[in-house]
């Protein structure tokens, strides 16, 4: 199974909606969050639900041991790709972190320089902002920071999504790309196959040549 997280003090659902639609058409999709948020998805107030057989498990609290039954469950159900999504929490052992920064280019207050040693460079950095502004502090020379500037057709996506509980691709070439970026490799999906499944129609599943060769 592999583990991939979006973390950050950010509305990340603007990324997270179109990774678990790509994500589910190529395999078994589970999400684990502590984003009340998430609930719009499905009918009914619980803390688990389903959208497009993507299976949705909302937590108080997401620690490393709450997050290890979740993990257990979803190896039982052949799940493919786990996907966590928090404000501050992710697992340590993740196959790929998408970490967006604050506007000062740090992460709860840690630097750049000490996540990159701590997690083998298995993290993209990004922030999310309602205004372009040139990235300066705290940023080394060999980190590129992904800037996304927030769009009105974003706000409609969302919308359109939890209104209609159909997740539906982003067009957006900018955030197609950085997915592509972050987790092309940790998914072992091609780049120009997982761009694909980002504008890919629901019922067009990927056929297995599109993975990436061992």
């Amino acid at each position: 199974m592999i583990k991939i997280a979006i973390t950050g003090k950010a509305d990340k659902r603007i990324l997270a909606y179109p990774l678990m639609r790509a994500c589910s058409i190529s395999g078994h999709t589970s999400v684990v969050t502590d984003d009340a948020a998430y609930k719009r998805l499905y009918a009914g107030k619980e803390n688990y639900g389903e959208i497009e057989d993507i299976k949705i498990n909302v937590l108080f609290e997401l620690t490393d041991e709450t997050l290890k039954g979740i993990e257990e469950q979803a190896v039982i159900d052949e799940t493919e790709y786990l996907i966590v999504i928090s404000d501050s929490y992710y697992p340590k052992d993740a196959d790929h972190i998408l970490m967006l920064c604050e506007q000062n280019c740090t992460f709860l207050g840690n630097y750049i320089e000490d996540i990159i040693d701590n997690q083998n460079n298995n993290v993209t950095f990004g922030t999310l902002t309602l205004f372009p502004h040139k990235i300066k502090a705290f940023v080394p020379k060999e980190v590129h920071m992904h800037q996304i500037t927030w769009k009105p057709e974003h706000s409609m996506y969302l919308f359109q999504v939890e209104e209609m509980r159909q997740l539906q691709p982003l067009k957006d070439k900018f955030i197609t790309a950085l997915l592509v970026n972050a987790f092309a490799a940790p998914l072992n999906i091609k780049p120009a196959s997982l761009n694909s499944l980002l504008k890919r129609k629901r019922y067009a599943y990927m056929k297995k040549d599109n993975r990436k060769e061992a």
